[in-house]
């Protein structure tokens, strides 16, 4: 099966292209960050994994504006070089709320799936909680990263008491990777609650002892948090 994922390059898309490469012996085309002219030298693709996606702006209706362009120029691209493929689009949660980014997300989605429908291909979406894990950019990518970096070099946290949804990378590419609608579940915690429990692997690393692990999130987290060690930007 070919593959080929938008966004690549990114803390999803670099895990993505590991497991459908390594794990599920698939062959993924890369388009690297300048995705459209590689996709549009691309002759046959069984799926197009879609998560390129501007996530910030200053301004939130440029916000809207640059991922409707952006989502006008991936179906063009496919339009023009006649390159009918499956899509999985990588969503957010936030699609069902108020927001820019939200919004942006969930006209994208009807968009791409209007397109799969047009040239009788199937699309699926997978709404994505905040995701932690290995190669998550401090201070770019992941709260969770940052809270990582910080702590192993000594650096200042500041966290609030917001409550958050969180996956780790690694239940989320599974789901990913079978490539039918599927919800993804995530954990429900707050970003205090993440900071505590951080904290702790950290005291308790410093004493040279392995930490009390309750449950496989919090397994994930504290292996997220030794990853981090010799982390430098």
């Amino acid at each position: 099966m070919k593959i080929a994922i938008t966004g690549e390059k990114g803390f999803i898309g670099i895990h993505l292209t590991q497991y459908f490469r390594n794990i599920l012996k698939y062959e993924v085309i890369e388009l690297g960050r300048d995705y459209l002219d590689q996709l549009s030298k691309v002759k046959e693709l069984d799926w197009l994994i879609h998560g390129a996606f501007i996530q910030r702006h200053k301004d939130p209706d440029t916000l809207i504006a640059l991922n409707r362009k952006l989502t006008s120029e991936t179906i063009k691209c496919l339009t023009d070089n006649d390159l009918k493929c499956n899509i999985a689009f990588l969503s957010s949660l936030q699609e069902d709320l108020d927001n820019p980014y939200g919004q942006a997300k969930k006209e994208a989605k009807i968009a791409l799936n209007d397109y799969c429908t047009s040239v009788s291909k199937a699309f699926i979406s997978f709404k994505l909680p905040n995701s932690f894990g290995v190669y998550a950019v401090p201070d770019k990518t992941s709260f969770v990263a940052t809270f990582c970096y910080n702590l192993h070099n000594d650096l200042p946290i500041e966290f609030n008491k917001n409550k958050v949804k969180l996956v780790s990378i690694n239940d989320v590419l599974p789901i990913i990777g079978h490539l039918k609608q599927s919800e993804i579940l995530y954990q429900e915690t707050s970003v205090d609650e993440i900071y505590r429990l951080l904290q702790h692997f950290h005291e308790i690393n410093q004493s040279h002892k392995f930490p009390e692990l309750k449950t496989k999130f919090e397994l994930d987290l504290y292996q997220t948090y030794l990853s981090y060690i010799n982390y430098k930007i």
